[in-house]
Formats: structure tokens, C-alpha cells, sequence
């Protein structure tokens, strides 16, 4: 009987990974759904209800697609993405200077945070105070982000500030090829296409062998001690939280389990053990513990329980739960029974990485424009609770509690380094000189 995958994303990579399968696998029959952009996703939900009962895997071609229908409708076998890192992103910038001779020290990039990013330039010994990256932000869960993702790629080109546009949508790239911007897709190669359908393979047969063995994991998310330090608004809190609960249910659908959420701060994970062995390599790697640690300002205490029913295993994950956070947290304990628990699991990249408390590109910008963190930090909070990216001297010093002289001194300084523009002028009265109003470009 053949094995039945699903391939879920842009036309031209479903496409892609169907002649990989022809190639690279047998007895494998591949059910195709398009979905080109944000606008394509309520029909290739409806493919995939149509024909989810009949698969055995399910891969998506990117990592937007996946989290766009994961959250319309419910998986039932094991799902990956392929994802792509800062090797493919290196890739892109070579690319960049071959075909189109950019600077590739200006590009406007999406998909990859600014510490991956400096991390690839450094690898191609590249200092940090050479390279200025544009990030575009991407956000799946707002309507039309392709557009918003195409819009602002575009304005990094047009204002100087980048001088070749480096994309992970598919889409965004051939708009702006159509529009005769420099652009260079980055996609993932045919070898991580393969690695995924043989770990989709893989916990497929072995999810048959061993379907009843039950694991529970139990999360406690702990502010670290120096929280409140970094923490001054509600706000940024609340962006931590909705980060970390994003991180857990991506890491719940690949280990195929079920996610009980008891609180912003408590998560329950039911799932097969050997879904969840082959997704940590035996415990060797628990990514989650490190995403957390190193980009918000909380830690995660884990326990993984392991038990002959549901109730038991939850019981023996409390148990590793508590010994984890009673040691700090940022580790877990495997608990097989009360009397044969092991641990603690820290994961190397956990205790040699610097906690990134602060956003490494707010870091940057401090560092460039001479500001203090905590300045760039209060603006940064200032264009996400409003929404808006404009304001005048008057309406920055007020917002962020400065004097309106402090806050044209700051507007200087930023606008120096080319992380505010001017966008215009406003008379507040009939006398007197326009007051600026400026952007914010960060």
C-alpha cells in the first residue's frame, strides 16, 4: 500500500518536491495543494479536509503556510515544514552579488530574525558594524501580510536604505522581479525537501509500531529574575507571552500532540513517545528550552512523564515539572516512574549563548546611534502599542516621557544613521515653523 503525503504551499515548490518524490522515493503517492498567498488559504483548507483522512504525512513547503492552516484546521498525522536557516540565506546573498553586483551589506531580508542574520555575516567575516539589514517582519496572523511583506520591501529599496531585497515568499519574489526590484528567493535545497519526507516517513512507521505508548510533557513558563528589569510595559509582557505560546504549539504539531493550554504560564502536551523521541533525537535536543531562554526574558521548566495510560504519564511529567522548577527552571526531567527520573536536560546551545533580553537589532541600533538600549527599547514598545510609525517631536517626547529638546536630539541622532526618516511637515499653529514629522524605520 502506498504511503500518502500531502504537499502544501507555493505551485512551483509543490511542484518541486512532487518530482523529488518520483525520483528519490517509491510506493509514495503525492496529493497536491496550492496555495500561492494569504488570500489561497481558505480554499487550500478545504482541499486538505477533503483529503486529510486519507494521509499518512503532510509536509508544507514553508514555514507561513504551515502555521496558516495549522491554525484553521486540526492535523491528525504527522506534519513537517521545511524550514530554511542562515546557510540558505548565505546562499541568497552570494546570488545577490553575482547577478545583480549589490551591496549585499544593505538587503532587506524576511522570515530570519537580526541575530541569525549578523550570525551569517559573521561567518563570512563580515564585522557587524559593516552591514546595515532592513527586517521585514512577517505576521501570519494579519490579513494580506504578503502584501504588507511586498510593500515594505519595496520602501527599503526605494529610500536608500537597502540595495537588493532578500525574500522567503515566493510570491513577494516574483512581484518585485515584476516590478524590477533586485530580489533573490531564498529557498530551501532539494536535500532538506528529502530530510523531511524521510522524518515524516520515519515517525510514521514507528508511530504504527508503538501506538500506545503514551508521553506527557508539562511546561511551566517562570519571568527570570532579572524580569522586571527589561519589562516596563504591560505590553512587551504580553508580546513575550504570545511569543512563547507560539513556540509551544509549533513544537506540540511536531511532535503530533495534543496541546492543553491551562494558563499563559501552564501547558500540558499529550502525545505518542516516539514521536516525541524522534523530534528531541532521544532528549539530545530540546530546542524549545534554548528559543525561549535566549529570546524572551522567562525560562520554561519541563517534564516529560511517561506512563501505560494517560493519567499516569501526566502524573510523572508534574513530578519533572516541579524538580525543574524547583532547580530555576530552563531544564527538564524525564520522569518514567516516581523512583527513575533522569535529568537535568540543559541543551549546550542553552548555557553558551548570551540571553538575548533585548532584541539584537535594538541592541545594534543603540550601539550605532549612540543612544541609550533603553531608549531605542521605548520606541520600538511605542510603534507596537500604537500601531503607527509617524509622530512629531511633541508626540515622541510625550509618549516616551522626555523633554521635547531630549526627544529632537534622539530624532537627530536615529535620523543620522538612517533609522528615521522625515515624511513630512504639520502646522500645529498659525505662527511660528512647521513641526517635522517623522518616521520611524526600524
Amino acid at each position: 500500500m502506498n504511503f500518502k503525503l500531502a504537499v502544501i504551499g507555493h505551485a512551483s515548490s509543490v511542484e518541486e518536491i512532487e518530482e523529488i518524490v518520483k525520483h528519490k522515493f517509491t510506493n509514495m503517492d503525492v496529493f497536491k495543494i496550492e496555495c500561492n498567498d494569504d488570500e489561497d488559504v481558505e480554499h487550500a483548507v478545504a482541499e486538505l479536509k477533503k483529503i486529510i483522512n486519507q494521509c499518512n504525512g503532510i509536509l508544507y513547503t514553508r514555514k507561513e503556510p504551515y502555521k496558516l492552516l495549522s491554525s484553521r484546521i486540526e492535523h491528525n498525522v504527522t506534519v513537517r515544514y521545511a524550514d530554511i536557516d542562515t546557510s540558505n540565506f548565505i546562499h541568497s546573498l552570494l546570488r545577490a552579488s553575482f547577478h545583480f553586483d549589490a551591496d549585499i551589506t544593505r538587503v532587506s531580508v524576511d522570515t530570519l530574525d537580526y541575530a541569525s542574520i549578523i550570525r551569517a555575516y559573521h561567518s563570512l567575516g563580515i564585522p557587524t558594524e559593516s552591514v546595515s539589514p532592513q527586517i521585514v517582519p512577517i505576521d501570519t496572523n494579519s490579513s494580506h501580510f504578503v502584501q504588507r511583506a511586498q510593500e515594505e520591501h519595496i520602501k527599503n529599496v526605494q529610500s536608500g536604505l537597502s540595495d537588493v531585497c532578500t525574500t522567503n515568499i515566493r510570491q513577494v519574489s516574483e512581484y518585485l522581479t515584476e516590478k524590477n526590484i533586485p530580489c533573490v528567493l531564498i529557498a530551501p535545497s532539494a536535500e532538506t525537501y528529502i530530510y523531511e519526507i524521510r522524518r515524516i516517513l520515519l515517525s510514521h512507521k514507528l508511530r504504527k509500531l508503538n501506538e500506545n505508548n503514551i508521553a506527557c510533557v508539562s511546561i511551566s513558563v517562570s519571568p527570570r529574575d532579572n524580569f522586571y528589569v527589561f519589562h516596563h510595559t504591560v505590553l512587551q509582557e504580553v508580546l513575550d507571552l504570545n511569543k512563547i505560546a507560539e513556540t509551544i504549539a509549533i513544537f506540540a504539531q511536531k511532535i503530533d500532540g495534543a496541546l492543553i493550554t491551562l494558563s499563559n504560564m501552564e501547558y500540558i502536551l499529550m502525545c505518542n513517545s516516539s514521536n516525541l523521541e524522534i523530534t528531541t533525537e532521544n532528549f539530545a535536543r530540546l530546542d524549545i528550552l534554548t528559543s525561549v531562554y535566549t529570546n524572551t526574558a522567562h525560562v520554561l521548566s519541563i517534564g516529560i512523564g511517561y506512563g501505560d495510560t494517560a493519567k499516569i504519564a501526566k502524573a510523572n511529567a508534574v513530578v519533572g515539572m516541579h524538580q525543574s522548577k524547583m532547580e530555576g527552571g530552563n531544564r527538564a526531567y524525564v520522569v518514567y516512574s516516581p523512583d527513575d527520573m533522569f535529568g537535568p536536560i540543559e541543551p549546550n546551545e542553552t548555557n553558551n549563548r548570551k540571553p538575548n533580553i533585548f532584541d539584537s537589532q535594538l541592541e545594534q541600533i543603540a550601539e550605532t546611534s549612540g543612544l541609550s538600549v533603553n531608549t531605542v527599547f521605548k520606541i520600538d514598545c511605542l510603534v507596537k502599542q500604537k500601531n503607527k510609525r509617524n509622530f512629531t517631536s511633541i508626540e515622541l517626547a510625550k509618549e516616551i516621557g522626555v523633554s521635547v529638546r531630549t526627544a529632537n536630539r534622539i530624532i537627530v541622532k536615529l535620523e543620522q544613521c538612517g533609522y528615521i526618516v522625515e515624511v513630512g511637515r504639520h502646522v500645529i499653529s498659525e505662527r511660528g515653523r512647521p513641526t517635522r514629522v517623522v518616521k520611524v524605520v526600524f
